[in-house]
């Protein structure tokens, strides 16, 4: 079997890249290649039994199958799935999720645009290496990516610091009474705020075919699609459209890039988790969308003659310089609850980017978000558990325990990497290692970010109880990092792997740095400007 485009990975990577190149020749053949299954979408029956039960749908704890596999002991690694062998644990366990769509089945949808000083960590600061375009350039796609998640924000919220050509498709959600407390405190301390950016269609003019959301304050499983999921773009841009030569094959784990030169590549070899059987797939282009982690093990693995540690490894870039975001949860408690605060949706609505600037790059630039009221407290919860009206009555007015939440930005370590174990996964997948050590620094970084947060917990008429970090893998990037010099990276400026004429890698993975906010609709924008490249060379 032979195509033109082969795309390794389901996820938004694959479903932008499949339109932008369909749209100019619906006859191209592409094939998609997903090591996961199908996971129900948009049901409402699963839906309803979430909302009455508690029992998260799609979660880590559902026992859902598409879900790495973690064990806690790091020294007895070969007998579970996944190893954290560095200083620092990475979890993988619920941080990713192999299945049509990818992480996009499960993501918060937080949209949030890099600021232009991001694109120059090198320049400014001497750390990692710089992008190898700037906002300016990128600008435009992100207008197109906005789109295509459909990120409902306020366009006004980061004007001047981040301009802007074309206004979000829809409007942000309101504030939350909830925000009210951290918001007046943020603006007591001369700190502004703005509403979050979020892939959930709000209001808008323009029509869709899509669902609009609800705001049934229940967004982990949306019963309407209103929340971006690449599996569900997937699938209607097919229905609606003739498109003889492109198909998703499902259940195909990718083992090795097959080379036929030093700067070719024949195509890959996957196996059927069904059957166990091997099949080649030949293309003029393959195109690696696997995510961070697994888009680089796959190039560690495809081992030969032309490239003996790995394809692109011959500097010894490949799955190094691995970073996430420190996710920091610092808890607080208000003596008082007499509004009777509670999350009226599922997700945050005020945030603050104040600290993501230029004066804190240096350092590592952070956002605080406003996480409240903890949802053991909420009255689903209480509902859930089987609580009385009279307890929940007496519960809801207080104490009531809030939590602000941080992103802060590390840079690469060359130490710090990814690579492959010969023991398969219970998906079929090589099992992961991870050697991770967090930075010198973390510590004196977040207790100085910690004495923001406590004053203005303070301020709220509060106190901060503490805090813990999440190191898991949600946002982990730049193990196929961009770079002009081979010997500094793995892909030059257009994502082509160095040394190879017709390979991409299309992730978080070729990010050369991360900034302090969520990468997806960032990758969304690389995925178009990647598309227009294709096109144009063909």
């Amino acid at each position: 079997m032979k195509v033109e485009t082969l795309i390794i990975g389901s996820g938004v990577v694959a479903t932008a890249l499949s339109k932008r190149l369909l749209e100019k020749n619906p006859n191209m053949s592409i094939l998609v290649l997903e090591a996961g299954n199908r996971w129900k979408t948009k049901d409402f029956g699963v839906w309803t039994d979430w909302v009455a039960t508690g029992n998260d749908p799609v979660g880590p704890s559902s026992g859902n199958p598409m879900y790495d596999r973690d064990y806690p002991d790091r020294n007895n690694y070969v007998w579970g799935e996944n190893a954290s062998v560095g200083n620092t644990q990475m979890p993988l366990e619920g941080g990713r999720s192999m299945v049509y769509g990818g992480s996009t089945v499960v993501w918060g949808g937080w949209s949030l645009r890099r600021k232009p000083e991001d694109f120059y960590l090198y320049t400014n600061t001497g750390q990692g290496l710089d992008w190898l375009f700037n906002y300016d350039e990128i600008e435009p796609y992100y207008c197109q990516a906005e789109d295509y998640l459909a990120v409902s924000g306020d366009s006004k919220d980061e004007l001047p610091v981040v301009w802007r050509s074309q206004p979000y498709p829809f409007h942000a959600f309101p504030y939350q009474l909830q925000d009210q407390p951290v918001g007046e405190a943020l603006e007591s301390l001369g700190y502004n705020y703005m509403h979050m950016p979020i892939a959930r269609r709000g209001v808008s003019n323009v029509p869709s075919r899509h669902a609009q959301c609800q705001t049934t304050g229940t967004c982990d499983y949306c019963p309407f699609g209103a929340r971006f999921a690449a599996c569900d773009y997937m699938d209607d841009f097919r229905q609606w459209n003739d498109l003889p030569n492109f198909d998703v094959k499902l259940g195909a784990v990718v083992t090795e890039l097959r080379m036929t030169s030093k700067r070719r590549v024949a195509g890959v070899t996957y196996r059927e988790t069904a059957t166990g059987k091997l099949i080649d797939v030949d293309a003029d282009r393959v195109i690696v969308a696997a995510g961070t982690l697994e888009s680089a093990k796959l190039l560690l693995r495809s081992t030969s003659k032309y490239w003996q540690r790995g394809v692109g490894n011959d500097t010894d870039n490949v799955g190094r310089y691995l970073i996430t975001h420190p996710y920091v949860m610092f808890s607080g408690e208000l003596t008082r609850n007499s509004l009777r605060l509670q999350p009226e949706m599922d997700f945050p609505t005020l945030m603050t980017r104040y600290f993501d600037s230029p004066e804190e790059q240096a350092k590592g630039k952070y956002v605080l978000v406003n996480i409240s009221p903890n949802v053991e407290l909420s009255y689903s919860s209480m509902m859930q558990a089987g609580w009385t009206r009279k307890e929940i009555d007496k519960a809801i007015p207080g104490p009531w325990p809030f939590q602000i939440h941080s992103m802060i930005e590390i840079f690469g370590e060359h130490k710090n990497h990814i690579s492959n174990l010969k023991k398969l996964s219970h998906l079929g997948m090589h099992q992961s290692k991870v050697d991770f050590g967090a930075p010198s620094t973390y510590n004196d970084r977040v207790n100085e970010v910690g004495s923001v947060v406590a004053n203005v917990m303070e301020k709220m008429g509060g106190k901060m109880t503490g805090y813990t970090t999440s190191w898991r893998c949600d946002h982990a990037a730049s193990t196929c990092r961009m770079s002009n010099d081979p010997k500094d990276g793995v892909v030059n400026g257009d994502l082509r792997v160095h040394g190879v004429d017709n390979l991409y890698v299309c992730s978080n993975a070729v990010y050369p740095n991360l900034g302090a906010v969520n990468p997806t609709v960032t990758v969304t924008a690389i995925t178009f400007r990647l598309g227009d490249h294709l096109n144009s060379a063909v």
